[in-house]
C-alpha cells in the first residue's frame, strides 16, 4: 500500500473516531499523518478544527494555513475559500486576544501605580452611572429625547 493510501485510511479512521466522540484518538491519527509529511489538506483542516476546540489557536492557525497552502496548489475550490476564511477569522481572534491581554496588563499597571487596584475601576464605573442619572435629572427625559432628534 502506498503512502497516500495510508494517509487516506488514517483520515477515514480518524473521522469515524471524531463522530464517536473520541477526539483525542482522532487527533493522534491526524498528527501522525502530519509528521509523515501528509499532503492532504483534509488532514490539516481537521487538525486545525480540533486544536481550535481545545483553545490552541496558534496551532490551529498553523494547521489551517498548511491546509490552505496545499489546497491552493490544486486551484480554486469551495474548500480553498472556506480555508481562507478560517485563517482570516483565526488571525482576527488571535489579534483580539493579544489586544485584550495588553489592555488587561495596562489596566493592571495603572491600577497598581495608583495604589488603589480595585477601587480605581469601581469608582470610574460608578461615576459614569452617576453622570447619566444627573444628566437625565438636569434636562429631563423629554429634553434629552428632543435634543437627540
Amino acid at each position: 500500500m502506498g503512502q497516500r493510501a495510508v494517509w487516506f485510511a488514517r483520515n477515514e479512521q480518524a473521522e469515524a473516531l471524531e463522530r464517536a466522540g473520541r477526539k483525542a484518538e482522532a487527533l493522534a491519527l491526524y498528527e501522525a499523518n502530519a509528521r509523515e509529511g501528509c499532503d492532504l489538506s483534509f488532514t490539516y483542516e481537521r487538525l486545525g478544527a480540533l486544536y481550535e476546540e481545545q483553545g490552541k489557536l496558534e496551532q490551529a492557525l498553523e494547521a489551517f494555513e498548511t491546509a490552505r497552502r496545499i489546497e491552493q496548489k490544486r486551484g480554486p475550490s469551495k474548500r480553498l475559500v472556506r480555508l481562507v476564511r478560517r485563517v482570516e477569522a483565526l488571525q482576527r481572534r488571535l489579534q483580539d486576544r493579544e489586544h485584550e491581554q495588553r489592555a488587561r496588563l495596562l489596566f493592571a499597571e495603572a491600577s497598581y501605580s495608583s495604589g488603589r487596584p480595585q477601587r480605581a475601576a469601581a469608582g470610574t464605573q460608578q461615576r459614569k452611572g452617576c453622570l447619566g442619572v444627573w444628566l437625565l435629572g438636569a434636562i429631563g427625559l423629554g429634553g434629552l429625547l428632543g435634543w437627540l432628534m
